[in-house]
């Protein structure tokens, strides 16, 4: 499918930027990387023609979020595209590996400092959307991209306003925790043939399993990103879970 858009975008312009290839494909649109005539390089998110329709106020939400955001760790908004066969937002170019390609293309097993600094930069950048009333709504391994150790998240075309009654901030604190197991799983070896709950397979330290737990809604969830930051921090970086990163 890719293979079959990039030979029918590629050279393609759109908004005064040249689109050399397709770099992924979702529901509502697909993502290009591409140039401008002086060579800057962007991301170009076009939408469907479909979402267009029975979707407009959503990409018009995502473009209102991010030209409030100004953050190192999220791409800028630099612009729209309005054209006859749909609109596109001209993004900032984050380089680096997705999350997703890491562990399912190269294979990658997260160290436990791997993952204390990864998810540490993660919870920074959640905190301040959060600070500034903003829910991302799709934190998973194909949104998060790594780069010689700098963590970036992309693609906000779920993110919304909280409004405590309907969009609450727990969501992002649910998609953490599964995104924090993504990590865990990725070093374990399974010595046995029957699976368990990932709290009784997993080497977690109890303030560990509790961490999870409420992030996952298993016990009492999280109020605030303040106290899922405190708590991930006094779980993963301390002198615990120091040792067995320095024994492993």
């Amino acid at each position: 499918m890719l293979w079959l858009n990039h030979l029918r975008f590629s050279g393609r312009k759109f908004g005064g930027y040249t689109i050399e290839k397709v770099a992924g494909e979702g529901r509502y649109g697909i993502c290009f990387n591409a140039y401008s005539n002086r060579g800057a390089r962007v991301i170009i998110k076009w939408f469907k023609s479909s979402s267009i329709k029975s979707d407009k106020k959503r990409t018009a939400v995502e473009a209102d979020i991010l030209s409030k955001i100004d953050h190192f760790s999220i791409p800028k908004l630099l612009g729209v595209i309005n054209e006859k066969g749909g609109h596109g937002l001209i993004l900032e170019e984050k380089l680096g590996d997705t999350v997703e390609s890491m562990l399912f293309k190269h294979r990658h097993q997260f160290s436990r400092k791997e993952i204390f600094r990864m998810v540490s930069q993660l919870v920074d950048i959640i905190w301040y959307l959060h600070d500034r009333g903003i829910i991302h709504g799709d934190i998973r391994p194909p949104n998060v991209i790594i780069n010689n150790g700098v963590v970036y998240l992309i693609d906000f075309g779920l993110s919304r306003r909280v409004d405590y009654d309907k969009n609450t901030f727990d969501i992002d604190f649910s998609y953490l925790g599964e995104f924090l197991l993504y990590l865990l799983y990725s070093s374990f070896k399974s010595k046995k043939y029957k699976k368990f709950a990932w709290y009784n397979e997993l080497y977690l330290l109890p303030k560990q399993k509790i961490l999870l737990k409420r992030l996952l809604r298993l016990e009492k969830p999280y109020e605030n990103i303040r106290e899922v930051a405190d708590d991930f921090h006094q779980a993963f970086g301390c002198e615990e879970e120091i040792n067995y990163i320095e024994n492993s």
